[in-house]
Formats: structure tokens, sequence, C-alpha cells
């Protein structure tokens, strides 16, 4: 199945960005088994559509424009990268790491500790561990890690 990795389509903004938060509560469910959501769905559905609306959004879609993975970055802060259950270990990820990180070479990130595939994903992607929280500073209450990517050619 061909995937797309592209912008949001502004005319389908709305229904684009409640198949995102779907992507991304799927994917934590399967990643994180028992992590805390603080919030509703109607919070996450708000959230979302300002995240639309104010950071880099990339996402991949398939050929039914099906959205199955959804990378944003505030800035250098990559803020989100999910991929949908079902297609992980094809490259999705990859194609939306690849776009952030050629908007903005040297990133940071939070990730939970126990998330050991995406950090080892992060890690091959040339992010670094700087700082490991106790996870009494995010809402999900989760242990994380800090992790940053140096841009080329800095010291």
């Amino acid at each position: 199945m061909p995937i797309v990795i592209r912008r949001p389509d502004h005319a389908r903004w709305e229904t684009k960005a409640d198949q995102a938060m779907a992507v991304q509560r799927a994917a934590l469910r399967v990643a994180l088994p028992g992590l805390h959501n603080p919030h509703a769905a109607d919070e996450d559905r708000a959230w979302i559509r300002t995240v639309f609306a104010r950071r880099s959004v990339w996402l991949a879609t398939t050929d039914d424009d099906a959205v199955i993975g959804i990378a944003s970055r505030d800035g250098e802060w990559l803020t989100q990268l999910y991929v949908a259950p079902g297609f992980t270990g094809q490259g999705i990820g990859q194609q939306l790491l690849d776009a952030m990180i050629a908007e903005s070479p040297g990133l940071k990130l939070w990730t939970f500790q126990r998330n050991a595939g995406a950090r080892r994903f992060y890690e091959c992607n040339g992010f670094v561990a700087v700082e490991f929280g106790d996870g009494s500073v995010n809402e999900e209450r989760e242990p994380d890690v800090r992790s940053e990517r140096a841009s080329i050619g800095s010291g």
C-alpha cells in the first residue's frame, strides 16, 4: 500500500486532526500499556486542533487518505511522532522524522523511559539522552527522558 508523507489538507483539517489524535491514542495504548491518560476525548480533540493550527505538522496517509502517522514540531521540539499499530516497522516513522529533521536538524524531544522501541529509534537517528525525569512534571506521571540531536556542523 503506498504511503504519502504530506502536510494536512486545510480543507479537511478537522477530520485529519481527529484521525491523527486517534493514531496517537492507539499507538500509546500499544506501546505503553497502562499509561495514564489525563485527558478526556474532547480535551484531546481540542488540543490536536491547536497543534494543527500552530505547529509544523506532517502526516502519513494511505492511498485512501486515512491518517496512519503524525509528526509535529514546535520550534526545535519534536512534540509528536506516532505511527498507527499495524503500520510500524515499515519506515513510516523514519519518513516522518526525516521531514522534521529537514526543517530543524537540531531537534529535542521527550519520551517515556519505558518506551524502549522509541528510545532505540531516536538513538539510531542521532539523538542522545541528556536528562532523565521521575515523572513528577509530566501529566502522565511517567518517568521520562529528554533527548537531543545535534545539528550537522554544530560543535
